[in-house]
């Protein structure tokens, strides 16, 4: 997250001068050049910074657009101990996997490998109930594995 409010701050602060120029000189051609040089500046470091944070898991917290998702399924996930989960979910109603992360939790990574180990015993998928809320009481997240479907009956 350090790098996108540095980002931040490398688009906003020429942006602020380019303000101040085109204020204080209307007149004088060599400061709209040099406006519209620093505006294609700033244009190329919008698109840097845009492509630096592709690829890069969101926090879970920050996902206000999927906070609405009641469950979602873990595709994949990578425990950094001290740091962070990673987490690749598939969202309702999408067909790829998107990057998440949640803070550093034993009781959350534990809650996760139950998970996995149930379903790979059921032969079923880790899903996650409510990815994006805090639980009552604290922010261990909800991971199971549904059960394992019957049998179609034999005819």
């Amino acid at each position: 997250m350090l790098e996108l409010f540095l980002y931040f701050l490398l688009i906003l602060v020429p942006i602020l001068a380019l303000a101040a120029l085109v204020i204080q000189a209307p007149a004088h051609t060599g400061m709209k050049v040099l406006a519209l040089v620093i505006a294609a500046v700033l244009l190329v470091a919008s698109y840097l910074a845009g492509t630096a944070l592709l690829g890069q898991p969101k926090p879970a917290r920050l996902a206000l657009l999927e906070s609405t998702s009641d469950e979602v399924v873990v595709v994949a996930s990578l425990n950094v101990e001290g740091k962070a989960i990673y987490l690749w979910l598939i969202l309702p109603d999408t067909n790829t996997p998107r990057a998440y992360s949640l803070p550093w939790s034993l009781e959350t990574a534990e809650a996760l490998r139950q998970a996995q180990v149930q379903a790979k015993n059921n032969g079923t998928e880790v899903r996650m109930r409510t990815p994006f809320r805090q639980s009552e009481g604290g922010t261990m997240q909800q991971f199971y594995a549904p059960p394992q479907a019957p049998m179609p009956p034999k005819t």
